[in-house]
């Protein structure tokens, strides 16, 4: 069973997270020959004041 995990800032639409999740789907079954039915797809979203890039949180940016 395939599994893939994105870390992300919150803030995207659930459709954007939707046709993310489709995206991924649809390439691990090609690349992998899998059926859809067993590929997983996490989302990890994080707040940005909870996230920093060269030590400046991403609300700050």
């Amino acid at each position: 069973m395939p599994e893939v995990v994105v870390y992300a800032v919150a803030g995207r639409t659930p459709e954007q997270k939707r046709g993310l999740m489709k995206d991924i789907t649809d390439a691990v079954v090609k690349n992998l020959g899998v059926s859809p039915e067993v590929v997983v797809v996490s989302i990890v979203e994080t707040a940005k004041t909870d996230k920093a890039r060269g030590g400046i949180p991403f609300s700050e940016r």
